[in-house]
């Protein structure tokens, strides 16, 4: 293994996720997410409850075949309405390995990273995170979906 690999081994998701991550509730309107996420360049709007606490998310794709496709208003569509519940997530104190390969087997692209204590959102990492970082972790990735499949 070269001595990047170790290094890029040891990395947490702390490490590289994306700080402070934004979050809305879940009766803000679809409309109101999608020009926060072109405002900010995001793919993904972190849903929570008045405590911080996670929700669920939505991601861009969530928004096409939720509400475009369908033909909905998004300025009538809460986000509560379309998100994922319960998303998966991983700890602030995971390796950047356990989110690539918990990323690849579930087909997920966005993953909220929780405080191990209070539950609460600290951080965000997508699969465009990994690969700048990590670039090898694409095979596996890329293997894992596949075999998810």
């Amino acid at each position: 293994m070269s001595r990047e690999a170790e290094i890029v081994e040891d990395l947490l998701v702390s490490d590289v996720m994306k700080t402070p991550v934004i979050t809305m509730s879940p009766t803000a309107t679809v409309m109101e997410a999608a020009k926060v996420m072109v405002e900010n360049d995001i793919g993904s709007i972190i849903v929570v409850d008045e405590r911080e606490r996670l929700l669920g998310i939505v991601t861009k794709t969530d928004i096409v075949k939720g509400v475009v496709a369908r033909g909905l208003l998004p300025s009538s569509v809460k986000l509560g309405d379309i998100m994922v519940r319960d998303p998966y997530y991983l700890f602030s104190d995971a390796t950047l390995r356990e989110a690539a390969e918990l990323m690849g087997s579930k087909g997920i692209g966005h993953l909220p990273i929780l405080d191990p204590d209070n539950m609460r959102i600290v951080g965000i990492i997508s699969k465009r995170d990994i690969l700048r970082i990590a670039p090898y972790y694409i095979e596996l990735v890329l293997a894992l979906k596949r075999s998810s499949e």
